[in-house]
């Protein structure tokens, strides 16, 4: 939380100057987290400072602040809504999202979200030795949240999936044999399994199988002229950052100890279809995708 504090910090040191209006300021306010042990989207919100500060001398100062904590529906309906109380989300694209939203169509983590791993129990890893179908891995149940979009996508690929409505409570309905898998990614597993391996020890990343389907999370912004503007100079920014190199430095600081550490080249790769994804999804543009086969 400390790098919230700093870019917060910086906001109000330029409010402070007497020449600027205080409504000039772009603020941009963000899901906080779901319990202080989540840490999942700091790469995330450090990509939308930074491209907020390449854009100072255009746009003019901003202001990052976190919401409320807010369910991944909640979101949805406040930034649908444009009720004021968020208006920056960051979640993958759904026809509704692309009907009712702004995005900026860069996928900020290169669709490393997409590269799914399990997080299961220490017993269980025989169970996955000879894993070779996902007819094969459609005999486990799943774990996920309620109202994550990950669910739709498993259930139309004909999975079974169990959901929980606490965050915290998922790993712990993982231990309790509530499910067999609770399906994290990449950036996401390693941490998490970090932060509860002495309280759950019997929490085990399985070593050698990928589940990955095209999830390309986007910010989204409110369908109205501020959320227009809003999204305007994160895309500005972001595309400032692929040109000069800054998102690959920013991508490896933040991704690639976790890349080497869970070995994705050699994992044995199963691929599913995502049917939300509509035709705007920027699949050409292979800069804007992670691959662990050309990654080095």
């Amino acid at each position: 939380m400390g790098k919230f504090v700093k870019y917060t910090a910086f906001a109000l040191l330029l409010l402070s100057k007497p020449a600027l209006p205080a409504e000039t300021v772009m603020t941009y306010i963000h899901n906080a987290p779901e319990s202080s042990r989540d840490h999942r989207y700091e790469f995330q919100w450090e990509i939308l400072h930074t491209a907020l500060e390449l854009t100072v001398a255009t746009y003019g100062p901003y202001r990052i602040e976190p919401s409320v904590r807010m369910t991944e529906q909640r979101q949805r309906l406040e930034l649908k809504n444009n009720t004021g109380k968020l208006s920056v989300m960051y979640l993958s694209t759904i026809p509704d999202f692309e009907a009712n939203l702004i995005p900026v169509r860069i996928p900020v983590v290169r669709n490393l979200e997409g590269y799914m791993i399990f997080l299961i129990r220490n017993e269980d890893e025989s169970r996955f030795a000879a894993i070779n179908s996902l007819n094969d891995l459609r005999q486990f149940s799943y774990g996920l949240g309620l109202g994550w979009i990950d669910v739709d996508i498993l259930k139309a690929n004909g999975f079974r999936v169990v959901t929980g409505s606490d965050y915290d409570g998922l790993f712990e309905m993982l231990t309790e044999k509530r499910f067999d898998i609770f399906l994290r990614s990449t950036v996401e597993v390693i941490d998490e399994y970090e932060q509860r391996k002495a309280l759950l020890p019997s929490l085990h990343i399985e070593d050698s199988i990928i589940l990955y389907y095209p999830l390309p999370m986007y910010f989204w912004f409110a369908k109205s002229e501020a959320g227009k503007k809003l999204a305007e100079r994160v895309e500005a920014g972001m595309r400032m950052m692929i040109n000069d190199g800054t998102y690959d430095r920013l991508f490896d600081q933040y991704q690639r100890s976790k890349i080497e550490r869970l070995d994705l080249k050699h994992r044995k790769m199963f691929r599913m279809d995502n049917p939300f994804l509509g035709p705007e999804t920027p699949f050409d543009n292979k800069k804007l995708w992670f691959d662990p086969q050309t990654y080095q």
